[in-house]
């Protein structure tokens, strides 16, 4: 038997998990994206950290060719709609102090190649609808060395 007071309760429960349900699946959907972004843009800053750092060895030569194997690499996102803005590579004798251009005495001691890709904008769909950012910036660094690197002290 139903009482007069629970007319319209399950319209109203069914309401609110609809909505919750919609609010979770635009959550994946827009977690999912920025995932997939974090994921591209460290495998292009992996590949261009190992290939610059391969290139180096000690002359202006070497550094020219480390940055053209950075710029030589396909640098897509977003399922290779997008490409990466503002990618920045540096370069480092001690892993420690970075520098985009190093004087020519520094070159015979450099080690290591940074690239670093800080402007991917990934925009937000769904979460949006529901006071979310629209959008949402996804970083990635990487850091490569001419040879072996002990990691522990």
């Amino acid at each position: 038997m139903r009482r007069p007071t629970e007319k319209g309760f399950v319209l109203i429960a069914m309401s609110a998990a609809m909505f919750l349900l919609l609010a979770v699946i635009g959550m994946v959907f827009d977690l999912g994206r920025v995932y997939i972004t974090r994921n591209e843009a460290q495998v292009f800053t992996d590949a261009a950290s190992m290939a610059a750092a391969q290139q180096l060895d000690g002359t202006p030569a070497g550094l020219a060719r480390a940055r053209a194997a950075v710029a030589a690499l396909p640098n897509h996102w977003n399922l290779g709609t997008k490409d990466f803005e503002g990618v920045v590579v540096e370069f480092s004798a001690d892993n420690e102090h970075w520098k985009p251009e190093p004087a020519a005495d520094e070159l015979p001691s450099l080690r290591y190649a940074r690239v670093t890709a800080p402007g991917n904008h990934v925009e937000i769909m769904f979460l949006r609808a529901v006071g979310g950012p629209e959008t949402l910036t996804v970083p990635a660094r990487a850091v490569a060395s001419t040879g072996l690197v002990r990691l522990t002290q």
